[in-house]
């Protein structure tokens, strides 16, 4: 469904050519967009920042501006939780391989009236420049609930651990054997295996490998 929405508003402004190339109309573009009720936001992606959003998203976060300046850079960079960071880093490495296709991302949010909201959205690369790197990329967000059959990010997987499973994830990632893990954290090998089993299902992994390659892209392992 999302996928679908951000087509489509991709597609009225190429049909209405405020999207050309490796050009695009900013007036045309926010007059367009905040028609729209999803949250818009634009990118410039050589300058990995946004530029602007429309008015549904200056509501939901209580910015002053739609076109983004000065410190509302930094405003918006905290509206982000910081446990999602790596989401930005996800961002990041998506457009430095020039990879097509939609980046698919879960984002956990600070609204207007001071909470957290759990939001997912699609960002898609509009224009290129002359060399065919992305130049602009626009994303439609739209709250989880409202949202079906979109993948849970493995962020809200690990918030669904507990701290005593967060502690043993983390000693899986670095290597640590089952006896090593008890002989740590002052438990018994069977809590030890009990707790892995719990984590393997909370965050839909098989085995170890697949925890430690999980825990580099979201940024928890380096």
């Amino acid at each position: 469904m999302i996928h679908r929405r951000l087509d489509q508003l991709i597609g009225e402004l190429k049909q209405k050519r405020i999207i050309y190339k490796d050009q695009l109309d900013y007036e045309e573009l926010a007059d367009h967009c905040n028609q729209v009720n999803d949250l818009i936001t634009l990118h410039d992606i050589g300058n990995y920042r946004p530029i602007f959003i429309n008015e549904v998203t200056r509501k939901f976060y209580g910015f002053n501006h739609q076109f983004l300046r000065g410190m509302d850079y930094l405003y918006y960079l905290k509206t982000i939780h910081p446990s999602y960071y790596p989401t930005l880093f996800r961002s990041l490495t998506f457009f430095n391989k020039n990879q097509k296709g939609f980046l698919d991302l879960t984002y956990k949010l600070k609204a207007a009236d001071g909470s957290w909201k759990i939001m997912v959205g699609s960002t898609k690369t509009i224009t290129r420049t002359k060399d065919n790197q992305p130049l602009h990329a626009l994303t439609l967000m739209l709250p989880e609930e409202g949202v079906d059959q979109f993948p849970q990010s493995p962020m809200l997987k690990l918030e669904s651990l507990t701290k005593r499973e967060l502690e043993i994830f983390s000693l899986l990632t670095e290597g640590q054997s089952v006896a090593n893990i008890s002989e740590e954290l002052f438990i018994s090998e069977e809590t030890v295996k009990k707790h892995k089993k719990n984590i393997f299902q909370k965050l839909d992994c098989n085995k170890t490998q697949e925890l430690i390659k999980m825990a580099f892209e979201l940024g928890v392992k380096f």
